[in-house]
């Protein structure tokens, strides 16, 4: 199994820059993250997706967030987790028996506390949050409304791959919190990742909105992957078809591979 020596974390926004009108892809260690703005041409006048990265030894936290109205809430949910990365890393440090079980129980626990959600209520907007953990050979999620994430196989295995999470409208962090209900709408989930080389993607609901996209399904997108080269290179071909489809909505897309 694949270790990485050092800590890295890596935290954008829209604000911080747009994006619109370009593709971008970026590494950052053997995480990529894909960012496409939206097509001003066709309406696009700001950038209101967010991602985080941090990486361990033998783990990787990915969040990718889709706000409304601003990225005010997208970035509420980043500096959270970024406030409480020390624990966030010595949680994940520990044996994988007992992270996943904990990753998840501190998730719940600040999400679920009056600090943060008296925090979240004064924020202007709400936000699709996707947290995504791989710790070892095991891949764990928490999902809060529309993105995805997407366990994609190459083309010579005879499997399908995976849309693991369950989207929907309903859940959002934000001024309109869904922690703030009688019953949150939130999903969560972990699975054994397989033996060999291991490809995990997290997308905006961006990736299946745009005119004609062939990415509305999980089938259709490992159709496309099969297709490509990398990781890398499918998140940048993903990225110039929006473009050229004149994708409105902004997209943003963390990626990478692992070996088990």
């Amino acid at each position: 199994m694949e270790a990485l020596e050092q800590m890295y974390n890596y935290s954008w926004n829209g604000e911080m820059k747009s994006y619109l009108d370009q593709v971008d892809l970026s590494g950052y260690q053997h995480v990529w993250i894909g960012r496409f703005g939206g097509s001003i041409a066709h309406g696009a006048y700001k950038n209101e997706n967010a991602c985080l990265i941090l990486t361990g030894a033998d783990w990787e936290l990915a969040v990718v967030m889709g706000a409304q109205h601003t990225v005010e809430s997208a970035a509420f949910i980043a500096d959270s987790l970024i406030l409480r990365q020390r624990k966030i890393t010595e949680t994940l440090d520990e044996d994988v028996s007992s992270a996943i079980k904990k990753i998840d129980s501190f998730l719940m626990s600040m999400f679920n506390s009056v600090r943060f959600r008296s925090t979240a209520a004064k924020v202007n907007g709400n936000a699709s949050c996707l947290i995504a953990v791989r710790k070892a050979g095991y891949l764990y999620w928490l999902s809060i409304g529309e993105n995805s994430l997407y366990h994609l196989v190459p083309a010579q295995n005879h499997y399908n791959s995976v849309q693991l999470n369950q989207q929907n409208s309903f859940g959002k962090i934000g001024a309109d919190n869904t922690f703030d209900q009688v019953v949150p709408v939130f999903n969560m989930g972990s699975v054994p990742l397989s033996s060999g080389t291991n490809h995990i993607l997290l997308s905006t609901i961006g990736l299946q909105c745009f005119p004609v996209s062939p990415y509305k399904s999980a089938s259709r997108l490992q159709r496309a992957f099969s297709k490509s080269e990398s990781m890398p290179h499918f998140m940048q071909t993903t990225l110039a078809n929006a473009r050229s489809a004149g994708a409105a909505e902004s997209i943003t897309l963390v990626g990478w591979e692992i070996h088990i």
